[in-house]
Formats: structure tokens, C-alpha cells, sequence
């Protein structure tokens, strides 16, 4: 007969109490760079350097010149809950320094293989710690300079399962690079230092707020951003924002830092967001880096794992003064109506805005409340509304490359078009219109073509060709032209370096700030390939967790819509018929790679009814 244990509840091992710990502390190399850098800022550190080997996962140094330990405290500092930061509970409600947990360095010992050499101003000499997981540490003397350095080797070796899980070395470096730049741009400060091998990514020194953004971010956002400073019961909000014509897909150029920490969150993103509503074009974020200074009691940091995300004590009135500090900026450099402050604050009525994002998982906020209003909610109370086939169609959140293979039925189905009476040839006439479509003239009815979603069509299919079969026509560039890159894009066009030159961009990587390309796209000979080149980086860095198929789909779109004929562009008879015969000659006609639709028709018994000729 078996036997059955009555006592099932045990205490951990502290070694499986530590990787269950690493396992919310230390998720990726970016997490171990993120909690030891804000180690050394803890103590002090003036001069901050980092060197990378295979994205951190085989090393991950920092060095620093802080304070420095003692013996005691060395040892100390990789057990569990040890930290010099809080004493008592009152100290959880006014957290000033960055590191707090007292869990970073015992989780990253207990997945690799950690160093720790330090030494104080006063001491003759160092300590060294090596620590292994499931073993005790060993500390010996060493002579050293003042500060502290960590050595992490071989991150996860004794955790296949989470080390499988980690991305590629340059998107593992991406990663790093981010935290390590919105740390910098805050703490201007302090002097950095950033090594990939042996790479300099970048070298700061300390400087002004906005010469930091000068030397990270370039001089087009730097000569293109306008200051903002404002106070408002106990809140201040200052730092930057971007000219209009700063905007960008992505959103890898905004930062929100609040107590000198980097933050997420969605509703003051947001606030600022609705400051430039109506000076912005579809679908772009504007620029920003912004300080949210406010008394630690007034919001929890401790919510998240990595403390990117916080609580507010009443997220409603920040995101109010969030919105106004950047109202009352651009209406100072009259980009926007003038702001009654006091009026924005006594208006508390609900007021739903349009959705935040055009994905299915989208967020609806208060205009002027900031408050999130749950989807489930919102589907509940307005279940009633009748949704068109199309609208259902988009619901069900169908995939862009299911909707590109579906869209010619799609519009088939709703009347729009029939593709083949324009087949027919040849039409009688065709015209351009308000330099934006293209009207076709048949026999027995009118075709209308969008000439930017036509274009984009064809570029779309053209490109998809040279990526799939190498197909791709390049134009040789008599003089080469010298992009400068931040260190988001030089990064990110390392990792896509072989799409880019079957596209057609070819180019010889200078410097870690700069490029030379030498040869573009035969179809960008109308455009300006800097900033394609650049749209491209920015929807490569705004999409690359997607899984890769997607991110090459994407790639592909983006460089489309930029080189694509433009709204407001003339084009020659010559040029128009050309374009229509290159649109009928792809394998989806209907759309552009968007799902808008490239052309709708109308035949003359509908034109007839339309008029009441036929009454």
C-alpha cells in the first residue's frame, strides 16, 4: 500500500529561491545592464563604462568609479534581500535611488558566472568576489582602482531553457543599447561610456540636457526641439519636445523620466500625443524627452519586476498637466491656440477619444481625464452597433498577409471594382486630378486610381521580387551620400544590412555614427534616400518583435509608401498610362500593401442614376 506524505509545504533552497527571483529581476542581458548601471549610479559613479561580448550574453562588464565596498558589505551584497537602500517600511514610500530591490546581483549570481572587484577611497586595497551558482563565494585582497567593477559571464549556462529563449546577439545588444540611451539622455550628469566588443558606440561626457541629446540623438533633433517648463500644484514637467516635422512611425524617440527614472506608460504618452493632435499627419508620434518631477509619495515605483512601470497616487490630474506643459509649449512657439490652464482642470466630464492605435488590441483614453477606458467595457455597451461585413472583417483581426491575398475578393464582393474592364484596352482618355488621382475615361464607365496607393502597389510588389529572388535594380550613385545615424539606427541597420542591399540601398558603414551609400533603388531616383533609408530603420526598430517573416513584410511596406509618387506630384500622360499598365501587371491590383484601395469604379447607368437621368 502507498504511502502518503501528510506534509507537502517545504522551504526552497535559497539557490532555487534565487532563479525563481531572476526569473521576474533578470530577464534578458538588458535587465543584469540595467540593474548594475543604476548600481553605480547608487554609488556615486561619475564615469560609468559598459562592454558588451555576443549582446551580453557572454559578458556584460561595467565599471564605475563610485563609492565602492567593503569586505562585509561585498559579501553581503549577493544575498537576498540585501541592500543598502532601505531600513524601514516608511523608506518604501519615498524611494530616491534607483536599485531598491535587494534581489538584482543574488538573481544574476545565481544564472552565470559572477566577478565583483571594488574598492573604497579609504581602503589600501580591493576585494575580489567569484561567485558560482550553487556554491559559495570565494573574496581575496586585489589591488585596484577606487570604484567597482562586475564581470557577468556566460548569462543562463545553467538554465538552457531561458538561454534558448534569447534573441540574436544584435537584437540583444538593441536592447541594451535602448536602456543604456534613455539612462544617459536622463542623467546628463555623469559620463558614459558604451563598447560593443571592441566597438565605441558612444563616449559622452557630462554636459547640458540638450547638448546630451545633441551628441546621442544628432543635430536634426537637436536643432528641431523647443523646451518645456511647468509647474502646477506640486507637479514639474520639463525637457523637450520635437517640431511637428520631427514626428516618426515609430515611437523609439520618445522618453518620459520621472524622478530621474525611465518610465512606461501609455496614458501620459498619450497626453502628450493629444497636444499635437491636429499638427500632426496619420499615424506619426511626435518627438519628446520629458521630466516629470513629483514627491515620491505621491506614486508607487515598485509595481513592475524591472521598475519601468509606476502607480500614481491620481493618474487623471497628471496626465492633465502633462498635456497642458506641452500645450502651453507649442502655444509659446505658436504651433498651437493659447491654453486656459485652470479651464483644463475644472472640466472632469468623461470624454472618450478615438482609439490610440489602429491595432485590434487597441486603448481608448479620456481626452481630458487621462482615464483608460477598458475595451471589454467599451464592446459590452455598444454591442448593439450593427458592424459592416468590412468592419467584421477587420475585428477578427485578420493577418496583413491573409488581408493581401483576400483583398481583390474583398472589394469584389462590396461593388467597388471589377478588374477587368480596365483590362479592356485601350481607354479613351485619362486625366489627372487635384494632382492626386488619376481618372480613367472607358467606354461604358470611369475608373478612379489613388496614384500614391497605385504606386505603392507596384513599388511593393517590385521590392518583395529583389528580396525573395534578387532580383533587385540599383542605380550607382556618382557622389556617395553620408547618412549620419544614432545608435538606435546604426544598430538597426546592422541587423537588416543584407534586406536593405536586396532592396537596393548599398552602402559602407564609416563610423559607428555614419554611412556612405554608394548606390539607392532605381525607383528612388524622384525621392530623397536619406529619409527613406531612415523610415525604414524606424519601422524596423518599431516592429522587431515580430516574428522575422513579418518584420521583412513590413520592411518591404514601409519602403513602398516612402518612395511611392506622392499626393500633389504632376505626372505626364505618359507617366500616368505607364503606371496604370505597371498596377494591372501586379498580382494584387486592388490595394496597397495598407488594404486601402488603389481604385474604385463607376459605370455610366450607375453615373445616369446618380443624376436622375434615368427617372
Amino acid at each position: 500500500m502507498e504511502t502518503i506524505k501528510e506534509n507537502k509545504i517545504r522551504i526552497l533552497p535559497e539557490y532555487i529561491a534565487n532563479q525563481i527571483a531572476a526569473g521576474e529581476v533578470v530577464q534578458r542581458p538588458e535587465s543584469v545592464v540595467k540593474e548594475l548601471v543604476e548600481n553605480s549610479l547608487d554609488a556615486g559613479a561619475k564615469t560609468i563604462a559598459v562592454i558588451l561580448h555576443k549582446g551580453g550574453k557572454q559578458l556584460i562588464h561595467v565599471v564605475d568609479d563610485g563609492y565602492g565596498m567593503s569586505k562585509e558589505d561585498l559579501a553581503l551584497s549577493i544575498r537576498r534581500h540585501a541592500t543598502s537602500k532601505i531600513y524601514t517600511a516608511e523608506d518604501l514610500e519615498a524611494i530616491l535611488t534607483y536599485g531598491f530591490r535587494g534581489e538584482a546581483l543574488a538573481s544574476i549570481a545565481s544564472v552565470s558566472n559572477l566577478e565583483i572587484r571594488t574598492k573604497r577611497k579609504q581602503d589600501e586595497l580591493g576585494w575580489k568576489l567569484l561567485s558560482e551558482p550553487n556554491k559559495e563565494p570565494s573574496i581575496e585582497p586585489i589591488d585596484m582602482d577606487n570604484g567597482t567593477q562586475v564581470f557577468v559571464r556566460n548569462l543562463f549556462f545553467n538554465i538552457p531553457a531561458r538561454r534558448k529563449f534569447l534573441k540574436s546577439d544584435l537584437t540583444e545588444f538593441r536592447y541594451i543599447s535602448d536602456t543604456l540611451m534613455k539612462i544617459a539622455l536622463c542623467r546628463n550628469d555623469v559620463r558614459f561610456v558604451f563598447y560593443d566588443e571592441d566597438s565605441l558606440i558612444f563616449d559622452v561626457h557630462p554636459s547640458t540636457p540638450k547638448e546630451r541629446i545633441k551628441e546621442l540623438l544628432g543635430e536634426t533633433v537637436y536643432s528641431s526641439i523647443i523646451d518645456v517648463d511647468f509647474e502646477y500644484s506640486g507637479i514639474k514637467i520639463w525637457g523637450f519636445i520635437g517640431l511637428p516635422h520631427l514626428a516618426k512611425v515609430s515611437r523609439n524617440e520618445q522618453f518620459l523620466f520621472l524622478n530621474g527614472r525611465s518610465i512606461r506608460n501609455r496614458a501620459l504618452t498619450y497626453a502628450v500625443f493629444l497636444a499635437y493632435e491636429h499638427l500632426l499627419e496619420k499615424q506619426t508620434n511626435p518627438f519628446f524627452l520629458l521630466h516629470i518631477e513629483l514627491d515620491p509619495k505621491r506614486f508607487d515605483v515598485n509595481v513592475h519586476p524591472q521598475k519601468y512601470e509606476v502607480k500614481f497616487e491620481d493618474e487623471k490630474f497628471v496626465f492633465n498637466v502633462v498635456n497642458s506643459a506641452v500645450s502651453k509649449a507649442l502655444a509659446e512657439n505658436n504651433l498651437a491656440p493659447s491654453v486656459s490652464i485652470q479651464s483644463r482642470f475644472e472640466q472632469l466630464q468623461k470624454i472618450p477619444s478615438e482609439p490610440t492605435s489602429n491595432k485590434s488590441n487597441f486603448q481608448l483614453v479620456n481626452k481630458l481625464t487621462g482615464e483608460i477606458i477598458e475595451k471589454d467595457d467599451f464592446i459590452e455597451k455598444n454591442k448593439h452597433y450593427n458592424f459592416t461585413e468590412r468592419n467584421k472583417f477587420k475585428v477578427k483581426g485578420i493577418s496583413k498577409e491573409a488581408f493581401q491575398k483576400n483583398i481583390d475578393i474583398l472589394l469584389k464582393q462590396e461593388g467597388q471594382f471589377d478588374a477587368e474592364t480596365l483590362y479592356q484596352k485601350p481607354w479613351k482618355n485619362v486625366y489627372q486630378l487635384h494632382n492626386k488621382f488619376i481618372l480613367v475615361e472607358k467606354e461604358d464607365r470611369i475608373v478612379l486610381i489613388d496614384q500614391h496607393a497605385a504606386h505603392e502597389r507596384i513599388l511593393f510588389e517590385k521590392a518583395k521580387k529583389a528580396i525573395y529572388n534578387n532580383q533587385s535594380l540599383v542605380q550607382q550613385l556618382l557622389f556617395p551620400i553620408v547618412v549620419q545615424l544614432n545608435p538606435f539606427e546604426f544598430i538597426a541597420i546592422k541587423e537588416i544590412q543584407n534586406d536593405l542591399y536586396k532592396l537596393g540601398f548599398h552602402f559602407q558603414l564609416t563610423t559607428n555614427s555614419e554611412i556612405e551609400l554608394i548606390a539607392i533603388p532605381l525607383d528612388v531616383i524622384h525621392n530623397e534616400p536619406t529619409s527613406i533609408l531612415k523610415e525604414i530603420l524606424a519601422s524596423f526598430i518599431e516592429t522587431s518583435e515580430v516574428k522575422p517573416s513579418d518584420i521583412r513584410e513590413y520592411l518591404i511596406a514601409t519602403y513602398s509608401c516612402k518612395a511611392a509618387i506622392k499626393t500633389g506630384q504632376s505626372l505626364s500622360k505618359e507617366e500616368m498610362e505607364s503606371l496604370i499598365e505597371e498596377l494591372l501587371n501586379c498580382e494584387i491590383p486592388f490595394a496597397c500593401p495598407h488594404g486601402r484601395p488603389t481604385m474604385v469604379e463607376m459605370t455610366i447607368d450607375e453615373l445616369d442614376k446618380t443624376f436622375c437621368r434615368n427617372l
